[in-house]
């Protein structure tokens, strides 16, 4: 794992749509859409190497179905956005003006911890220790992990304590729930696959190559997060 955004050799395609190998998503085929203009919606089909930003793009995806993450095969030539990616969430920003052809369905997710602890393989993260966020001092309740990268990165870059942040692939020992803090209240379904559990997660390995945000995104959410700390409306559900 090299990159924050997960960029592979694969072509992903986020959507609530239920398809099946060899199913057809066609330009237009995305209600709701609000990239470009409306031409741009009706004319083309947008894809993605991240993952990240087809989770994305899957949960905030009109419609009422669960949120889908496809693999996907060109069946033309694909456009990439030029320049630095905008700031904001991950999303899909490259297209095709020909129909995108769904390969598999992404079932099988890995689970991120980011944090500033020194962990190694087979340590336990449980509940009941200092918290990294919200009020302090404040004992966390549960433990907190995501099947994005870039949730973990933010953890792991706004933790608590003077360690590097570091990011640990984990898995759960319990049951768990979306984390309520960044789920409906904030987004539309879970975009950033964040959840929480009152078991411990076990850590697996550690991801030693992986990129953080820009400087000024990162000082722009510190600033955020003091401004709401100084409100007293920084309300952790914990």
């Amino acid at each position: 794992m090299t990159s924050r955004i997960r960029e592979t050799h694969r072509l992903y395609h986020g959507t609530r749509r239920d398809l099946r190998p060899g199913d057809l998503i066609e330009p237009g085929d995305q209600p709701g859409d609000q990239r470009g203009t409306a031409a741009d919606v009706t004319a083309r089909v947008y894809l993605t190497t991240s993952l990240d930003a087809a989770i994305w793009d899957a949960e905030i995806a009109a419609g009422d179905g669960p949120g889908r993450v496809y693999e996907v095969e060109a069946t033309g030539a694909v456009e990439h956005p030029s320049g630095p990616r905008p700031p904001g969430p991950p999303s899909m920003a490259s297209w095709s003006r020909a129909a995108l052809r769904v390969t598999a369905e992404v079932t099988e997710w890995v689970h991120y911890h980011g944090t500033k602890a020194d962990l190694k393989p087979g340590d336990l993260i449980k509940p009941g220790h200092s918290a990294n966020y919200g009020e302090a001092p404040r004992t966390a309740n549960h433990v907190y992990f995501a099947r994005t990268l870039d949730a973990a990165t933010w953890g792991a870059e706004l933790a608590a304590g003077d360690g590097r942040g570091r990011i640990y692939i984990v898995e759960p020992t319990g049951p768990f729930e979306d984390d309520p803090n960044l789920t409906d209240r904030k987004f539309r379904g879970n975009p950033t696959k964040s959840f929480r559990s009152r078991h411990p997660v076990c850590v697996t390995g550690e991801l030693t190559d992986w990129q953080g945000h820009a400087p000024d995104a990162l000082q722009a959410m510190r600033a955020g997060l003091a401004d709401l700390a100084r409100r007293g409306t920084m309300q952790i559900d914990d």
